[in-house]
């Protein structure tokens, strides 16, 4: 029941944006009365908070595999193999981003994914430093670009409902790299 209404959640919010899904067409959409919607959350930020816990219990471990997913190659075919993975993540959970861009500014609940993000991306970073690919001054410096510029062209991709492939991934991998080699 409680996953029900999460999704329900999801699907208004991101069809509708945050004042087009109250609660009341929350508990329609999921098939409950809204009294049964308030046995599970107290409110509609605890609602949010709970789908964000549930969707990022999905999206940190793939963020994480996309890590390690690469192992083996060489240092830009594993950026490359990882922002591909990360496109392919976020394009799966298409609405909760879409949920995530319209809560950003709101405050509801803390935003952990991003911060989940950074520090895969400056897992990577550190590993292209180390094997002499990326200049150590420059790399924290191209793991804040990388972040800033992922989320930016999510962001951009997500709200025009355009797909992310691996074309632009690809694009934004040669793109940062191009100015980050050693």
């Amino acid at each position: 029941m409680k996953s029900a209404i999460l999704e329900a959640a999801e699907d208004l919010i991101a069809a509708n944006g945050l004042s087009g899904a109250p609660l009341a067409q929350i508990a329609k959409r999921a098939g409950v009365a809204v009294g049964t919607l308030y046995n599970y959350f107290a409110d509609r930020d605890a609602l949010i908070a709970a789908l964000f816990e549930m969707r990022r219990a999905t999206l940190r471990p793939r963020l994480r595999a996309a890590v390690t997913a690469g192992e083996g190659l060489a240092f830009e075919a594993r950026v490359r193999a990882f922002v591909r993975e990360v496109f392919a993540a976020f394009e799966a959970h298409r609405k909760f981003i879409k949920v995530a861009i319209e809560t950003e500014h709101h405050r509801l609940t803390p935003g952990t994914t991003a911060k989940d993000l950074m520090s895969t991306i400056d897992e990577l970073v550190k590993i292209g430093a180390k094997e002499g690919i990326v200049a150590a001054e420059r790399s924290e410096l191209l793991a804040i670009a990388m972040t800033g510029a992922l989320k930016a062209l999510v962001l951009r991709r997500i709200s025009s409902n355009a797909k992310l492939d691996d074309a632009e991934a690809d694009g934004l991998v040669s793109l940062l790299l191009d100015g980050a080699r050693a």
